[in-house]
């Protein structure tokens, strides 16, 4: 009785994925080429593909490896990280956790990777009313006490390398400077302002307060934080600022505020 085709496609997979050479069977065997090597190019043309989509992914990673080193590098991820997604745009999401872990000396590699990946997604984040000027004016002072919370397409990153620096000179096709390691953590954020992603570095303290915002602090509730932080001067320049620059970005939005 012939095999259920639910079968055959899982024994022709694991040939593909998992280099399983019984599913060599599953295909016409001539002289001319042959079954094994028929199904080497299939297993070729698959692993071709996923690392053609980290290289499109991780643009900038690619840039800094080369050819050679980011395939090697993406050969290895594919192998052990086979795609479980129909959708390639949500394939290689674990590959900075895999840099990181096969990489620890060469930190800027996950961290590059990351900060890559990160604009990807907030590219395709999706749209939700944004908290600006017009908006504010709009709510009047009720805003002040309302949740808030970052936009989809925002997130806060953690860098302990120079890679704002390294992926804006890749990014301008410049050379780019050496990797250099800083003794604290920088905070970076990534966002998208209408169509197009930015990231930029920010100070300890308004990472602090974009966290606090993240998790659903109300601004008055912030305000008062940042003014037993720094007192009442440095905090109303410092949150006047703040606002400014976030209404204007499109960071925030009401918390609760779905798509």
């Amino acid at each position: 009785m012939p095999e259920p085709l639910r079968e055959v496609q899982r024994r022709f997979l694991a040939g593909i994925v998992e280099d399983d050479a019984g599913a060599a069977a599953l295909i016409d065997d001539d002289a001319r080429v042959g079954a094994a090597k028929r199904l080497a190019i299939y297993r070729n043309n698959y692993r071709a593909s996923l690392t053609g989509v980290l290289a499109d992914h991780y643009e900038r990673l690619h840039a800094w490896l080369g050819d050679e080193q980011f395939d090697h590098v993406a050969s290895a991820y594919v192998a052990a990280h086979p795609s479980m997604t129909r959708n390639l745009r949500h394939y290689g999401g674990s590959f900075a956790a895999f840099l990181a872990e096969h990489f620890p000396n060469d930190g800027e590699l996950a961290e590059l990777a990351r900060l890559d990946w990160a604009l990807r997604a907030a590219f395709d984040a999706p749209d939700v009313p944004v908290l600006d000027a017009v908006r504010v004016t709009a709510l009047g002072e009720t805003w002040l006490e309302q949740p808030l919370t970052l936009h989809p397409s925002a997130c806060l990153l953690s860098a302990r390398f120079n890679v704002a620096a390294l992926w804006r000179a890749l990014d301008a096709g410049e050379e780019p400077p050496e990797p250099v390691e800083f003794t604290e953590p920088v905070a970076l954020l990534v966002w998208r302002n209408g169509l197009q992603p930015h990231f930029r570095s920010l100070s300890e303290i308004e990472a602090g307060a974009l966290a606090r915002l993240e998790a659903g602090a109300t601004f008055t509730g912030l305000s008062a934080h940042i003014i037993e932080a720094v007192g009442e001067a440095a905090a109303m320049e410092e949150l006047a600022g703040w606002l400014g620059q976030w209404l204007a970005d499109g960071v925030l939005v009401q918390s609760g505020t779905g798509p």
